[in-house]
């Protein structure tokens, strides 16, 4: 079983996925499945690490959109055919951005493995 620790630095790499190849348009983005592929996995890893976590540890952070983040993976995953493409565009390009500073916070924040009481 993954920590939290490992759990949460599993939606940074997603999100320095996402930052990486999501283009700077629409249109591109549109015009490139294996990008959408791409960026729709990573949101897939993002939403099921997040289901992940403990639920104290998702309530102690409940301006953090938890179910909307889950339920983004949960479309992408099982709603493949009707994907909406504008939306995991603007996920992308817009809520990333705030998830990371919110994922690093909680990271920085948690104790370290060797701190954790046996």
């Amino acid at each position: 079983m993954r920590t939290p620790r490992l759990l949460l630095q599993d939606i940074l790499d997603a999100i320095t996925e996402i930052e990486r190849y999501t283009p700077g348009t629409l249109a591109e983005f549109v015009a490139n499945p294996p990008v959408q592929s791409h960026i729709a996995r990573q949101i897939a890893i993002i939403g099921e690490a997040a289901s992940r976590l403990p639920q104290p540890l998702r309530d102690a952070q409940s301006e953090i959109p938890w179910r909307q983040i889950i339920d983004m993976r949960n479309i992408v995953v099982h709603v493949y055919h009707g994907i909406n493409w504008q939306r995991v565009y603007d996920t992308a390009r817009k809520d990333v951005a705030a998830l990371k500073l919110q994922m690093r916070s909680m990271l920085t924040s948690l104790p370290s493995e060797d701190e954790r009481p046996a």
